[in-house]
């Protein structure tokens, strides 16, 4: 009788906490999407090094984001989060490598492109 209780009691701890991860990922995605917009607000305003800043912020929400591990194989289709978090990240050092350059245009573009790939993983299963 004490086993069982002590089994449930340790399956529903693991139950929370692998809801508040996932919660928790969702947040730092909305932070990173917020930044992802300002990086656009800057670049439109010319300020590349703004820009370049807030991407930086994006970048470490989004590593903070990761609540399940890669698979090493990826197959197109198999995974629509990890591909567009891929998508966001590859976008977002594009966006980066044009903010250092002085390029707040190009970088803006790239910018506006994560967040459209941040907002598809969200919707993705």
């Amino acid at each position: 009788m004490k086993t069982s209780f002590a089994y449930g009691l340790l399956i529903g701890l693991f139950a929370i906490a692998g809801n508040s991860t996932l919660v928790y990922a969702e947040q730092h995605d909305q932070e990173a999407g917020q930044h992802l917009e300002k990086a656009q607000e800057s670049s439109k305003k010319g300020d590349a090094q703004g820009a370049a800043g807030h991407l930086d912020e994006a970048k470490q929400h989004l590593n903070q984001s990761k609540p399940f591990p890669q698979s090493p194989k990826q197959i197109t289709g198999e995974n629509p989060k990890a591909e567009h978090e891929k998508a966001t990240y590859d976008e977002i050092g594009k966006a980066k490598g044009h903010a250092k350059k002085g390029e707040a245009t190009e970088a803006g573009e790239h910018a506006k492109n994560a967040k459209t790939h941040l907002k598809q993983k969200g919707q993705s299963k």
